[in-house]
């Protein structure tokens, strides 16, 4: 039966690819169409018509790929806005294709794009753009020898930088330029009205191909679902169970190599907390704890080595106690030496024989380096 299941998806694969080609290849064709109906309306003298068809064009390329006939359609509808004086225009559609040329690494659509985009910018009188772009366009001509693939009408090749020059070619384009302020006004009106238009199209049949797509996936979705029911649960239950079986299995595994490990990681810091105990220093050091705690006397550590390995036993018996004393920046050396002497079980009577003290000063010095170290943590966690 599962041969039936994937002879109905290689028909709907098949189904989908056709409908793709068939739909690129009416698009192809359509684009040719208005583009040919463009240039006829506007030999005629058919302005409005002409730039319909453009942007007719142009619109059916919103969702393909990056292609010469693209650029061709931008770069007309460009010259159309250009020949009729709307230059702001004619920089969107000639920067547009411009940007498809450079994506589609053609250095021949590059030339003739740019020098568009010199023109354009020429006209609107940013100069330095301008200049840049037909800097870029001879450039790219004279280096690959394309002098003729872009019509030279206004001398861009011998170009110079001067205001003779500039006014030159801005006169000559005036002179070409096609119909009046009224003229430009209704083709932005027309072309705004047809954008509109289109958004409205293009929002309603997103909202009808969103509904078709959503039914079909749902019809796709049960049929498959009660093929998949139909012929395969008793199939399912059995790989269910045996996944079950396996899963179980390998969280036995798991939890029983992770105890393992621990307990092995725990057997390692007990032999080498046991080595560190057994040590030669810290030997020394339980005889005079020892001897500290059954003879006390006044400053029974000698030396800063003394103290030092006093503290490194406590650090083996606590470890990190010595980084938290640190952590407590106001704790004076006598406040750590206590509080390591308190941490290795000394009474406050033993304390007070060592410094020579009262018990209540050591009860009171006590209580002040408990609230040093409160504070010091008050500090940390409003600094966090």
């Amino acid at each position: 039966m599962k041969h039936i299941v994937y002879i109905i998806f290689a028909f709907v694969a098949c189904c989908i690819s056709a409908s793709c080609t068939s739909i690129q290849r009416k698009n192809a064709g359509d684009t040719s169409h208005w583009l040919e109906k463009a240039r006829f309306y506007e030999s005629s003298g058919d302005a409005g018509n002409a730039m319909i068809c453009y942007l007719n064009a142009i619109d059916l390329f919103k969702e393909k790929q990056d292609t010469v006939l693209k650029v061709s359609a931008y770069n007309r509808l460009g010259d159309f806005h250009f020949k009729y004086g709307m230059y702001e225009k004619a920089v969107e559609n000639h920067r547009e294709g411009y940007n498809i040329a450079l994506r589609m690494n053609d250095e021949k659509l590059v030339c003739e794009a740019a020098g568009r985009l010199g023109l354009d910018y020429l006209m609107l009188n940013q100069k330095d753009t301008a200049q840049y772009f037909i800097n870029r366009c001879r450039t790219i001509a004279f280096e690959n020898q394309l002098q003729n693939v872009f019509k030279d009408d206004y001398g861009l090749y011998s170009f110079g930088n001067n205001d003779k020059d500039w006014n030159s070619i801005v006169r000559t384009v005036r002179a070409d330029s096609l119909g009046t302020v009224d003229d430009r006004e209704k083709l932005m009106s027309m072309e705004a009205e047809f954008n509109h238009e289109k958004a409205l199209l293009r929002k309603e049949n997103e909202r009808k191909t969103g509904m078709i797509n959503a039914a079909t996936g749902m019809f796709l979705f049960g049929a498959f679902g009660a093929l998949s029911f139909f012929f395969y649960r008793g199939r399912k239950e059995a790989e269910t169970n045996l996944d079950n079986v396996i899963r179980e299995s390998n969280d036995r595994k798991d939890f029983y190599t992770c105890r393992e490990n621990y307990l092995c990681e725990q057997e390692k810091q007990l032999k080498r907390k046991e080595e560190l105990l057994l040590s030669d220093t810290n030997v020394g050091v339980v005889a005079l704890i020892n001897k500290m705690k059954s003879s006390p006397s006044y400053m029974p550590v000698k030396s800063a080595d003394e103290w030092n390995n006093l503290f490194m036993f406590a650090d083996s018996l606590f470890p990190g106690f010595s980084v938290s004393l640190d952590a407590v920046g106001e704790l004076t050396d006598r406040d750590k030496e206590i509080s390591c002497l308190v941490k290795l079980g000394f009474t406050t009577g033993q304390l007070a024989i060592f410094y020579g003290i009262s018990p209540a000063s050591i009860t009171k010095a006590k209580f002040r380096i408990q609230k040093k170290i409160e504070a010091s943590r008050v500090h940390e966690t409003c600094g966090s």
